[in-house]
């Protein structure tokens, strides 16, 4: 795509973007809210909507909040309760800042404390990018407590396989859509919790993650929500800690004690590399991979009938 016409879109979309964020909270159902007692003086928000089985639903970021999904999952809720929580350090939960505190362990303990709160038995598990590590580490820690596992866009299994991931989403921006970036990059870096900043910077950032960057003005979430001492709390401290705390991670052997039933949905013009998909569903014993052509990233956003039947269908089948 030419520089004009991309620089073009990314302000149209801007202009989108900012509309439909602006009155996103009016959109999203009302549900049933509430805090969870993590321990250690950390409280985790928590939404509950729809009725059926329940899903509880792991976030991406790290140190984003629900409110950059949980409205777009919504028709999920027609046949399953969904359980969103926000994670320790981001929207409305306790905002944890130093490195202990944000280690990849406590979002594992974070979510233990959530399944004993609402007394399920075994989880139905749902994580979306980063959210599929925190189900990786509770998983591997709790593997008698996960019923079901369902992972879309998971970051890579190995950090070796995520080292490629930041060039590969680069090479997708023209020198337009490069400069917006850095240019917010560097306002958002000097007040991060400016929420106008906050989008504009994501608004450049997140192209590469589609298939049709068009598809992004169909969001009804906000990936800047959660006030000004969340955004500041993502951008000096979950961003720094909370990735970093996995080391050099190689879940793949240890993947082998999770039995329960899994799939992995992959776009295949993800940033991630839908190659890494498929080594999550090779990991897991009882692991199935669905690739979605013409989705990116966010196939809830691009290919909705055909994620949310592909979601439900694996929800509803038979042990």
């Amino acid at each position: 795509m030419p520089n004009r016409s991309r620089a073009t879109q990314a302000l149209a979309l801007l202009t989108l973007w900012l509309v439909v964020t602006g009155t996103q909270g009016a959109a999203q159902s009302a549900g049933k809210e509430g805090f969870v007692d993590a321990g250690a003086g950390v409280r985790l928000f928590y939404k509950l909507i729809g009725a059926g089985d329940t899903l509880v639903v792991l976030h991406g970021g790290p140190g984003f909040s629900m409110a950059y999904f949980a409205a777009d999952l919504e028709p999920l809720a027609t046949r399953h309760t969904l359980l969103f929580y926000d994670q320790r350090g981001a929207g409305r939960s306790t905002l944890v800042s130093d490195s202990a505190a944000l280690d990849a362990q406590r979002f594992a303990d974070d979510l233990e404390a959530v399944r004993k709160h609402f007394k399920i038995e075994r989880l139905t598990l749902m994580g979306h990018s980063w959210g599929a590590a925190v189900a990786a580490v509770y998983a591997i820690r709790y593997p008698s407590r996960v019923g079901r596992l369902l992972l879309v866009g998971p970051i890579p299994t190995t950090r070796a396989g995520f080292a490629p991931v930041p060039a590969r989403l680069d090479a997708r921006r023209d020198s337009a859509l490069r400069r917006q970036l850095q240019e917010y990059r560097e306002k958002r870096e000097a007040n991060p919790g400016d929420a106008a900043i906050c989008r504009a910077y994501y608004l450049a950032w997140f192209p590469p993650h589609f298939a049709d960057a068009r598809n992004l003005s169909k969001s009804r979430g906000d990936f800047c929500a959660g006030g000004p001492e969340a955004l500041t709390n993502k951008a000096r401290s979950v961003d720094r800690y909370a990735m970093a705390s996995l080391g050099d991670w190689d879940w793949r052997p240890a993947l082998g004690k999770v039995a329960a039933p899994a799939l992995i949905i992959h776009g295949d013009m993800d940033g991630i590399p839908p190659e890494t998909g498929r080594a999550w569903a090779a990991a897991l014993p009882n692991g199935k991979f669905l690739l979605l052509e013409g989705s990116g990233h966010f196939p809830y956003l691009e290919v909705p009938d055909r994620f949310f039947a592909a979601v439900n269908s694996f929800l509803e089948q038979k042990e």
